[in-house]
């Protein structure tokens, strides 16, 4: 069949299970990390993605954390084993322990199948006192 793997669903959150039957919950879900001082980042959060290709098979999928989308992984090498079912889906919930960021600006998590991105979520992270000067400039006018 060789159906394109892909993500249908994939965000970070602060929690997530799955059920004996199967359903995903997700819960705290964020695109934006704020803070005054850096580095920055989280303890404990995760990373959830339904995945959808063909039937039965086994992939070995990477997790990597990007800044701007330059392919340079910034997390220790993460690797998801994931095996879909009947239906060619699986959910994934893979946790992220001690994640930082250096200074603020767009990180994508990003999932692979080899070398093709199959997935990607944004992370927005905003230094408060820069976006605070911004924001003056533009109340004054």
């Amino acid at each position: 069949m060789n159906k394109q793997l892909r993500t249908e669903i994939i965000a970070l959150c602060d929690y997530a299970l799955v059920s004996n039957d199967n359903k995903l919950s997700i819960m705290g879900i964020f695109d934006e990390l704020r803070s005054e001082n850096f580095p920055v980042g989280f303890l404990d959060k995760y990373l959830v993605a339904t995945i959808n290709g063909d039937p039965d098979t086994e992939y070995k999928l990477t997790v990597e954390l990007e800044k701007d989308n330059n392919r340079k992984n910034l997390l220790r090498p993460i690797i998801v084993n994931a095996t879909t079912s009947p239906n060619g889906k699986n959910n994934l919930i893979i946790r992220l322990t001690n994640v930082g960021f250096k200074d603020d600006g767009n990180y994508f998590f990003k999932i692979y199948n080899g070398n093709t991105e199959i997935g990607s979520t944004r992370l927005k992270v905003i230094d408060i006192k820069k976006n605070e000067k911004e924001m003056l400039k533009f109340s004054v006018n």
